[in-house]
């Protein structure tokens, strides 16, 4: 089921993504438009689970699959966009192909590092599972009768997040260690395109993404909330 939490999670972001970016002007690129839907879309899928909370809705990942979902299979069922898919290395493509490699290597050493051994670290990990396993169980984010040390007084974007995930797998452990590893290695990708728009330079971009991913103090791959923001 870990693998199924994991596609889900490319799934919920970029159809997410792609629902708020079809109303907007898009990048010509085809690697960029569609990298950056899936960085919308991890930042619009926490709000999601915050309002279906609002209205006493089950943060439930069936839910959120069929409103991620809905829009983009609306769209190919009227526009067909793949009729119209032309692909043309440029580049372009080849500067972002390069920033994929530093995103991978990055992520392979965060995970390594994750994963070397059996157990959480930290107090921050420790709370994190408790709030995953209560929104994962309970599918809300908010307690009634019970304090929990980042939902009730904290943002509790994280924690949804990967509460959501871990209804789709078995594993506390593997969930708070793969996805954090994960989005703290995306943030490389994203960095990326800020800088390159920042600067008008896919060279000035690609130097900064592999300065950042290179700062051995940047993140970790500790587990806490901070890897979201």
């Amino acid at each position: 089921m870990a693998y199924f939490s994991i596609l889900l999670f490319f799934v919920y972001t970029f159809c997410l993504g792609f629902t708020i970016t079809s109303f907007v002007k898009n990048s010509d690129n085809f690697l960029e438009r569609n990298l950056m839907r899936i960085g919308i879309g991890l930042s619009l899928l926490p709000f999601v689970g915050m309002v279906l909370n609002l209205f006493h809705i089950p943060i439930d990942w069936r839910l959120t699959l069929a409103l991620s979902v809905a829009y983009p299979v609306y769209y190919i069922a009227r526009y067909k966009p793949f009729q119209k898919l032309s692909l043309k290395i440029t580049k372009a493509d080849v500067s972002i192909l390069l920033m994929l490699v530093i995103f991978f290597i990055n992520f392979y050493i965060y995970a390594s590092g994750a994963f070397a051994y059996p157990y959480l670290e930290d107090d921050d990990s420790w709370s994190h599972a408790i709030g995953l396993k209560y929104v994962s169980m309970e599918k809300k984010v908010f307690s009634e009768n019970r304090i929990f040390h980042y939902i009730d007084p904290y943002p509790p974007s994280y924690d949804l997040l990967m509460g959501l995930l871990h209804q789709t797998n078995d594993s506390v452990y593997f969930t708070l260690k793969f996805f954090n590893a994960l989005i703290i290695s995306m943030s490389t990708i994203f960095f990326y395109f800020f800088v390159k728009e920042f600067s008008s330079s896919r060279n000035k971009a690609l130097f900064a993404a592999f300065a950042l991913a290179s700062i051995p103090a940047f993140m970790s791959h500790f587990i806490w909330a901070i890897s979201l923001t």
